[in-house]
C-alpha cells in the first residue's frame, strides 16, 4: 500500500537539488519569485498554506503543550515579537486575500480574520492584554512555518526569540541567547569553507522589504516533523529500523525533508526573522517525477561521508540511492525505449559517424568505446560537441550528416535532449533506421514541442510534468507521446488544476 498523499504535496514540493552533487552552501535568492520545478512549482510567497495545514498546526499545538521550550521570547526581544506577528499578517492577507484577512481600524488597532480557522481579533500594536497570548506565539498558531527572531547587537546576530516545533536534530530551548556562529559551530567544513561567515556578514546587511530564501535538506524516516533533540529517543530508533524493511517498506518510510528558509529584515524593529517551512516527500513519491529520482539518486550517491554522517542518513543513504535507481518506470506506449548498455557497432557499414555529445563521463566512455570498434572495420569520423541548443554545434552536426554517404552508420550518444535531437536530424538527412543507433546517458532533459507556439525547447523536465513554456510562457504538461521523427515530446495546456500558484 502506498502513501496517499494530496496531489499538492508533490507539485508544491521544493526539490532542492540543481545539480548531481550537493555542498555546503549559502544558496540565497530574492525571495518571492516562483520556481518552476519537474513536478509542479513553488516560491510565489513568503507563507505557504497547503493541505496539510490544519494537521502541522495541531501538531504543533500538541509539541508546544507537551514541551513549552519550544517557545521563547527574551525579555528584549517583545517588539520584535509584535513586528513578526503583523508582518506575517499582512503576507497571509496578500497571498490569500479569499480567506486571510488584516484590517488597520485606527493608530495602532488592527483586525485580524483567518477564515481556515475561524479566528478573529481586533488589537492594538503592542498591547498584550488585546491578545489571547504572546504575539509570536499565537501568529505560530496560524502558519506552517516555524519562526526564528534574531537580534543584531554588537556586530552579531544572536537567536533570542522564536517558536521551533519542527526542528531536524538541533535543540531550540537550548540555542535561544546563543549567537548565529555559536549554533553552527558543529555543522562539518562550514567554517573551513567559509560559508557560515559569508552568511553572518550577508544576513547583517538585510534590508527591510526585501526578504531572501533558501532551501536546506535531510532525510527523514516516516513523515515526522518533529524531529528535535529532545525527542530523539522517540526517533532516534527509526536509523537502525530502516536497515531492516524490505523495499517496499523503504520507499514509503524514508521522506526527502526541505526546508524552505525566508529570511526577512522586519521594518519596525530591526530584528531578523528565520521562517523555516518544512516539505516532507516519501520516495516512493519522489520516484513518479523522473528527474527528481535520478538526481536525488546520484546526489546521495555522491555525498560525502562527514556531511551524510551531520545529515543523520549516513546509514542509509547508499540504499536511498539504490532505490531510487531500481524505481525507473517501464517504458509505457508513447516512451522511447533507450538501451541499457551500449549497442554494439555495425561493423558491416561502409562508414562510421561517432558523435558524442556532452560532458558526461559516460559520454566520452562509449564514444571512445565506439570509436574503438569502428576504426577496426572501416573510415570513421569522431564528432565531440558540448550541446545541440547550441548554434555552433548544430552546424558542425549538420555539416557531418550532409558529408554522409549512403551505408554510414550514425551512432549517438549523450542526455536525452541531444540524442533525440542528433537522430531526428539524421532522419531529416535521409538515413534510415538500420544506419542509426544511440545510447543515452541519462533522462534529466528533453525536447519538447509546444503545441502552442510551435516551437522546440530544452527543458529540464520527464514525461507527466508541469512546466511553464520558455516560449509562450504558457503552463504545460508534458505528454508521454513522442515523435522520432521531429525528435521530440508533445506538451500542451496544462489543466487548470495542475497550474502552480
Amino acid at each position: 500500500m502506498t502513501v496517499s498523499l494530496s496531489p499538492d504535496l508533490v507539485a508544491g514540493f521544493p526539490f532542492p537539488f540543481p545539480e548531481d552533487r550537493y555542498r555546503y552552501s549559502t544558496n540565497v535568492e530574492p525571495a518571492g519569485e516562483p520556481v518552476v520545478t519537474a513536478g509542479g512549482g513553488w516560491g510565489a510567497a513568503v507563507v505557504d498554506i497547503d493541505s496539510e495545514y490544519r494537521h502541522e498546526l495541531a501538531e504543533r499545538a500538541a509539541v508546544l503543550a507537551a514541551d513549552p521550550t519550544r517557545h521563547a521570547v527574551l525579555p528584549h526581544m517583545a517588539p520584535a515579537a509584535w513586528d513578526a506577528m503583523l508582518t506575517l499578517m499582512r503576507a497571509l492577507s496578500a497571498a490569500y486575500p479569499d480567506t486571510m484577512h488584516l484590517t488597520s481600524t485606527g493608530t495602532d488597532t488592527w483586525h485580524w480574520r483567518n477564515d481556515l480557522l475561524d479566528v478573529e481579533q481586533t488589537f492594538r500594536y503592542g498591547d498584550s492584554t488585546t491578545l489571547p497570548e504572546e504575539p509570536l506565539r499565537y501568529i505560530a498558531s496560524q502558519v506552517q512555518e516555524d519562526i526564528a527572531v534574531l537580534d543584531q547587537r554588537c556586530d552579531t546576530l544572536f537567536v533570542d526569540a522564536g517558536v521551533i516545533t519542527f526542528a531536524a536534530d538541533w535543540s531550540f530551548g537550548f540555542d535561544v541567547g546563543m549567537s548565529f556562529l555559536e549554533i553552527h559551530g558543529p555543522v562539518p567544513r562550514v567554517r573551513k569553507m567559509g560559508v557560515i561567515t559569508r552568511a553572518h556578514e550577508f544576513l547583517k546587511r538585510l534590508q527591510p522589504h526585501k526578504p531572501y530564501r533558501r532551501t536546506n535538506w535531510t532525510m527523514t524516516i516516516g513523515r515526522r516533523l518533529d524531529v528535535s533533540t529532545e525527542g530523539y529517543p522517540e526517533w532516534g530508533p527509526d536509523r537502525e529500523m530502516i536497515g531492516h524493511v524490505d523495499d517496499a517498506e523503504f520507499g514509503r518510510l524514508v521522506h526527502l525533508r526541505v526546508e524552505v528558509q525566508h529570511l526577512i529584515r522586519l521594518p519596525d524593529s530591526g530584528a531578523l526573522m528565520f521562517l523555516i517551512r518544512t516539505y516532507m516527500l516519501p520516495l516512493e513519491q519522489l520516484a513518479t517525477v523522473e528527474a527528481w529520482r535520478l538526481r536525488a539518486a546520484e546526489v546521495f550517491d555522491e555525498l560525502p561521508s562527514d556531511m551524510a554522517d551531520y545529515k543523520g542518513v549516513i546509514k542509509y543513504k547508499e540504499r536511498a540511492a539504490a532505490w531510487l535507481r531500481a524505481a525507473a518506470p517501464e517504458p509505457g506506449p508513447g516512451m522511447p525505449i533507450w538501451p541499457t548498455t551500449p549497442p554494439a557497432v555495425d561493423t558491416t557499414g561502409a562508414a562510421f559517424l561517432v558523435v558524442g555529445i556532452g560532458e558526461d563521463a559516460q559520454t566520452g566512455h562509449v564514444s571512445r568505446l565506439w570509436v574503438g570498434a569502428a576504426e577496426a572495420a572501416g573510415p570513421t569520423r569522431l564528432l565531440v560537441l558540448d550541446s545541440l541548443s547550441e548554434e555552433t554545434d548544430l552546424a558542425v552536426l549538420l555539416d557531418a550528416l550532409d558529408d554522409a554517404r549512403t551505408g554510414t552508420r550514425i551512432l549517438v550518444t549523450g542526455g536525452q535532449y541531444d540524442v533525440m535531437m542528433a537522430l531526428a536530424l539524421a532522419r531529416e538527412a535521409g538515413a534510415t533506421d538500420a544506419e542509426l543507433s544511440a545510447f543515452v546517458t541519462h533522462t534529466r532533459d528533453l525536447p519538447m514541442y509546444c503545441a502552442h507556439c510551435r516551437d522546440t525547447f530544452r527543458v529540464e523536465a520527464a514525461p507527466g510534468s508541469v512546466v511553464e513554456c520558455p516560449g509562450c510562457v504558457r503552463i504545460l504538461e508534458i505528454h508521454a507521446h513522442h515523435s522520432a521523427v521531429r525528435g521530440s515530446f508533445l506538451a500542451s495546456a496544462a489543466e487548470v488544476g495542475s497550474e502552480r500558484s
